[in-house]
């Protein structure tokens, strides 16, 4: 099937041919936003034809395509924007049970003028862009960014105080989460009870479709995955429905594997009611849907449990990565709260399957472990590469340029490198992130500009390893990381902060005590060590080669979710 045909699937609306030259005039990205936003206000709003107006915001603003602003025009109308296009659409959506026509914030309903009020932000806009325009913080947040810049060695040992109470928090019971249902509210209130509100039948012909429920569109770990699980959706024939419920410029949306999907970035709040979720009712009356996978989104995690009262037999699968130090233990700990409403707990790594089997007595059965080998290059057959240039040793960070990378240890490595060392070391911090201004200040702040090497996201991740000799991995919490798999797999070996289940692939003599001023100490005389002795570099990467030769025999999640898709094909 062309996927022009498909594309036509996946809209529920018509519009005049001449609006449609509006739309073929916008970026790809923005185009698909737009066409998600009419998407998802023509699922709830069926046979309803209604006024859309696009706006171009900054860059310091995320899009808004489905919250309360698209309904009274706060983000743009009144804020004195003025519309780049304005169009009519008719939502060809045939509905089986009854959608409101009022749009609701909690209980209130909002005045709906048959105007749709649509957010867009430029294509070059970022999460940096966002955080610079906050206002300015408060003084306990402007107390610790500059310990964070000037102390960040004294300064970590408050934070792993923190982080070891955070680590006992999610050691401790973890409540269940208790659904908005009717019932549950109708039992505790005295004024007129709410009415249930029951999806209906699904239309003739519906085709098989699975929900893709991922954080965001763009660059991470369980990003990557998320799009690979699209991928394998559509290799089984099921049209994936991809919906996020975080805040993003969602750049990912115009990647080949959203190319036939129904993609839409759900920006809060919804139209979301006691005992209802209207979208949900929606695209179940519209696709016969197989199954749902979680991949770090808290909307789906809550609207589980409607998923199972009206569908029990449509799969819930959870896909986890990594153990929080936040919210006693971050999205596992969603996973574990929503449990009775969850058939299967993925998991990546040893640690995890240890912290959801054994400390939250999850059933086993329930919790498997399969790693993200099948996202990188096969561990068989695998060569070192040699250094480019044996006078010098050129060390790589690759990931997002957030807090959980700990981007400035790496800084003060270079740093540390440097003054024993000079211009023998080489330095690429390759990846983007709302850290992004602190991390050019820090390397400005040590003289670094020349030592350091920044490339973005857009630049392929494979040039950096072609011309890595070592990675260092600086993060303060991981699973097991992409970039340790991706670099063994490159030839380059990799030294890593002992976190998480990096230990599964590396050995002792690659791992770095956590703490900051011990990784950097364990950092530099470990680099200066392979600097001087190539043949314990080639060692290392051999032992971790093993160990990831080893860890690939294990079932890989892209084997497990092409037999579960293939069985749910059924």
């Amino acid at each position: 099937m062309g996927v022009d045909i498909v594309e036509a699937m996946c809209r529920f609306f018509t519009i005049e041919r001449s609006d449609d030259k509006f739309l073929d005039s916008l970026s790809q990205r923005l185009n698909k936003l737009v066409v998600a936003a009419v998407n998802y206000h023509s699922l709830i709003q069926p046979g309803r034809t209604l006024h859309y107006k696009i706006y171009m915001g900054e860059k310091w603003q995320y899009p808004r395509l489905t919250d309360t602003s698209t309904i009274n025009g706060s983000c743009t109308d009144t804020a004195g924007l003025q519309p780049i296009g304005e169009f009519d659409a008719t939502s060809t959506v045939q509905a089986n049970s009854v959608f409101s026509p009022h749009y609701f914030a909690g209980d209130m309903a909002l005045i709906d003028r048959n105007v749709r009020y649509i957010l867009l932000t430029p294509d070059d806009a970022t999460d940096d862009d966002v955080a610079l325009h906050r206002p300015m913080d408060s003084r306990k947040v402007q107390l610790y960014k500059k310990l964070e810049t000037t102390a960040p060695i004294a300064f970590d040992y408050v934070r792993e105080a923190m982080r070891s109470e955070r680590e006992y928090h999610g050691t401790l019971p973890i409540p269940l989460y208790q659904p908005n249902t009717v019932e549950h509210v109708n039992a505790g209130v005295s004024h007129h009870p709410w009415v249930e509100v029951k999806p209906g039948p699904r239309v003739a012909g519906a085709r098989k479709a699975v929900i893709i429920a991922m954080h965001w569109l763009q660059a991470g770990g369980a990003e990557r995955w998320g799009m690979e699980t699209i991928a394998l959706a559509k290799q089984a024939g099921f049209l994936p429905i991809v919906l996020t419920d975080r805040d993003g410029q969602q750049p990912w949306i115009t990647r080949p594997e959203c190319e036939g999907a129904l993609v839409m970035p759900l920006t809060q709040p919804l139209q979301d009611r006691v005992g209802d979720v209207p979208v949900l009712r929606a695209l179940f009356e519209q696709f016969d849907i197989r199954g749902v996978v979680i991949h770090h989104c808290q909307w789906m995690y809550d609207n589980a449990w409607w998923v199972k009262k009206y569908f029990p037999d449509v799969k819930v699968v959870a896909s986890l990565h990594i153990v929080e130090y936040v919210m006693q233990g971050g999205y596992p700990r969603e996973s574990v709260a929503h449990d009775e409403w969850v058939d299967l707990h993925h998991v990546i790594s040893p640690q995890l399957e240890r912290w959801m089997v054994d400390t939250h007595s999850i059933d086993p059965a329930k919790v498997i472990d399969a790693p993200l080998v099948g996202l990188t290059v096969d561990s068989g057959d695998l060569t070192f590469k040699k250094r480019n240039d044996t006078s010098r040793l050129t060390v790589a960070f690759v990931g997002r340029i957030t807090r959980q990378k700990r981007p400035e240890a790496f800084i003060l490595v270079a740093k540390e490198l440097e003054k024993a060392r000079p211009g023998v070391f080489r330095f690429i911090m390759h990846g983007n992130g709302d850290m992004d201004a602190f991390v050019d200040k820090l390397i400005t702040r040590h003289g670094l500009g020349d030592v350091i090497e920044r490339r973005s996201i857009d630049t392929p991740v494979s040039s950096t390893y072609q011309d890595a000799d070592a990675l260092l991995v600086t993060s303060i919490n991981e699973g097991i990381t992409l970039t340790t798999i991706e670099a063994i797999s490159a030839g380059v070996p990799t030294l890593s902060a002992n976190v998480g289940s990096q230990q599964t692939l590396i050995p002792p003599q690659g791992l770095l005590r956590r703490m900051t001023q011990s990784l950097v100490h364990d950092a530099k005389h470990s680099l200066i060590h392979v600097l001087e002795n190539e043949e314990d570099r080639r060692k290392l990467w051999e032992t971790e080669q093993q160990r990831l030769e080893s860890f690939s025999k294990k079932r890989s999640a892209d084997s497990l979710f092409r037999d579960m898709f293939t069985e749910w094909s059924k």
